[in-house]
């Protein structure tokens, strides 16, 4: 792999023992993908940032780097936090757990973090634009920025990502070259000429990631104008029950304008034809259990926008929620402070919702609640859900999730 001048000095250890250790790690990713070069990038992501998924071993990581002194070259951003940043205790976070929550914290302080705490880093000030180069690994947001805005992006891996913040650099190879972006796998909607619903993108989503893996697909016949939150859930299913980073939605993807522009010299090696029976047969494969009492409600993976949080608050109506179901909402500090000046989080709150913020269920010890069976709209949740929380999962529209809160049934 060729270096610059100012590569190599990095790699010599003229920037630091942080930044060589960063750049070796890289060296030896890149000539392990057949890199020819690194390339700049403007941004980086973090994943390994909850203790729950990282555990001692990555704790000890990140408190290495920033005793060596690391600082982050750009702007790089966290993923959510292992625990509700403030209010922890409420949400019985054991406090040895928090302890090390908080170690990791510090660190990353230490190191010049942008301490945004949330998997949409591209909704909260982090946005690239069409064909801009960035080191980002967590899999929603990586599927949305190649998919919808057409940055570019591989699905980068704990560690390798806090190298790419210390350098600016990330192996050329993968999603960073034009080649390896045409689609593979034409996909096409065979639902008549009417819209996805909104629950219907997290569905579509979930059978994509599983029937495609890591090859590119192109899907054809979307109709209407998805929503940002509706392509949103869409890409972090698809990330979740797959190694999916890039789908070309055709007239969606800034790549994808026809769908020729999406396959470029590629001819399909596969079609999937999607029906409505393929979209009710992927629903019920998103749950464990088909009803019953339900223990909690969460929703917020990705995090919930103001505007689904306006929208839950009609839904939910003065309703109160029911007396052995928990309704958690998870968002971004800056969107639960809009909802408190909205009037939303005290009209929440006096039903019985819950706003946490900073974190999700799938990464904080809810499990120290002894839930059974939780119900989301969220299709990310439903894959990791009996994974990561020990428990049943339920999927169903925001609409649905509403109704078994209210009546603590399915």
């Amino acid at each position: 792999m060729i270096l610059t001048r100012e590569e190599e000095a990095m790699l010599l250890g003229e920037e630091g023992e942080a930044v060589k250790l960063a750049m070796e790690i890289l060296v030896m990713e890149g000539d392990k993908f057949g890199a020819k070069r690194l390339v700049p990038v403007t941004s980086a992501h973090i994943v390994l940032a909850m203790y729950k998924s990282i555990f001692e071993a990555g704790v000890e990581v990140c408190e290495k780097f920033a005793a060596m002194g690391a600082k982050f070259r750009v702007p790089t951003t966290l993923d959510p936090s292992g625990m509700d940043t403030e209010n922890w205790r409420a949400f019985k976070t054991p406090d040895e757990y928090a302890e090390k929550q908080l170690r990791i914290q510090a660190a990353y302080e230490k190191m010049g973090a942008i301490m945004s705490w949330t998997c949409l880093p591209h909704f909260m000030g982090s946005m690239p634009r069409f064909g801009e180069h960035v080191g980002w690994t967590e899999s929603s947001a990586v599927a949305f920025i190649n998919s919808v805005l057409g940055a570019r992006s591989n699905r980068e891996t704990a560690v390798i990502d806090i190298c790419i913040g210390l350098t600016g650099r990330t192996p050329e190879y993968g999603l960073h070259l034009t080649e390896s972006r045409y689609g593979q796998v034409a996909v096409v909607m065979d639902i008549g000429d009417r819209e996805l619903k909104s629950w219907e993108y997290p569905v579509l989503g979930y059978f994509l990631g599983k029937e495609l893996g890591s090859l590119i697909g192109v899907v054809d016949g979307l109709t209407g104008s998805p929503k940002m939150d509706e392509l949103k859930s869409m890409m972090a299913a698809a990330a979740a029950s797959g190694p999916l980073a890039l789908v070309h939605l055709v007239g969606i993807t800034p790549e994808a304008r026809v769908r020729q522009d999406a396959f470029g010299p590629n001819k399909p090696i596969r079609v999937i034809t999607v029906t409505e029976e393929t979209l009710k047969k992927t629903r019920a494969e998103m749950c464990t259990v088909k009803g019953g009492r339900i223990d909690l409600v969460a929703v917020g993976c990705p995090h919930y926008s103001i505007a689904e949080i306006q929208n839950l608050n009609r839904l939910v109506a003065g309703r109160k929620v029911a007396a052995n179901t928990e309704f958690w909402v998870y968002t971004t500090k800056q969107v639960r402070d809009l909802a408190e000046r909205m009037g939303y989080y005290r009209a929440l709150a006096e039903v019985g919702v819950k706003i946490a913020t900073e974190t999700c269920m799938l990464i904080s010890p809810i499990e120290t609640w002894g839930f059974k069976t939780l119900m989301t709209d969220s299709g990310k949740c439903a894959y990791y859900a009996p994974m990561q929380c020990g428990t049943d999962v339920i999927f169903g529209s925001t609409e649905e999730c509403v109704e078994a809160a209210i009546s603590g049934r399915v």
